[in-house]
């Protein structure tokens, strides 16, 4: 009932979409402070996007995280209709079952603004992570899968390693090859997520149907300070 609850949605307000997948790792590792300033992250960016009359209507979210289960917290759905998540740590890091779960999910909700005649910018998928993958026998495939989804334009992918031990190294082969993995600054969520939101916000303001990896809000990714 809830998926067509979300297609209703398509229905009553046309404007083309955006949807936006966040897959977060709560593994135990991000108990504490990590997990506390991530709440505080995405709760900023859900609140900053709604501000916005233009994103507030274009920008769909999803939450998908990754301990040692991976849960679709937040079904695809317009960001003024998100009830404010809550994240608690715990577990291992499932995170390529993560990608094969954030894939196909925004794959049927493209199936779906083309089934309702919605105009529709390329998902974007941002994985936030703060060790590295525990599902080996899953992982290179879904990092695979999603490297050659971002070099196809077919998503767009931003990698970000949290705090000191997150291996970059296996992070960044589920991410474009122009555009790797970044790592944060300590725990500044809320400086990353102030740049998605200024970003969601551009991308409403722009046209389907461009090139959407030179969209301005993702030019000089390289030169971006988090």
């Amino acid at each position: 009932m809830a998926a067509n609850n979300y297609n209703y949605d398509l229905i009553e307000n046309p404007s083309a979409r955006c949807a936006c997948m966040l897959l977060l790792d709560v593994s135990y590792s991000m108990h504490g402070d990590p997990i506390e300033q991530l709440n505080k992250g995405v709760n900023q960016f859900i609140e900053e996007v709604c501000l916005d009359d233009f994103a507030s209507f274009a920008v769909e979210l999803g939450v998908i995280t990754f301990g040692t289960t991976v849960t679709e917290l937040i079904p695809i759905q317009s960001i003024s209709k998100v009830n404010t998540p809550v994240f608690t740590a715990s577990g291992a890091t499932s995170m390529g079952s993560a990608i094969l779960r954030a894939i196909k999910v925004l794959e049927a909700r493209k199936q779906e603004y083309k089934a309702n005649g919605v105009p529709y910018y390329q998902p974007w998928i941002v994985i936030m992570t703060d060790g590295e993958p525990t599902d080996d026998m899953v992982y290179p495939q879904a990092a695979n899968q999603l490297r050659r989804l971002g070099e196809s334009d077919k998503f767009l992918v931003f990698g970000i390693g949290i705090g000191d031990h997150c291996n970059l190294r296996k992070l960044a082969l589920a991410c474009p090859s122009n555009r790797p993995p970044k790592r944060l600054d300590g725990y500044r969520f809320r400086d990353f997520f102030k740049w998605l939101s200024a970003s969601m916000a551009q991308v409403s303001l722009s046209t389907p149907g461009v090139d959407y990896i030179d969209v301005p809000s993702t030019r000089g990714w390289e030169n971006i300070q988090i």
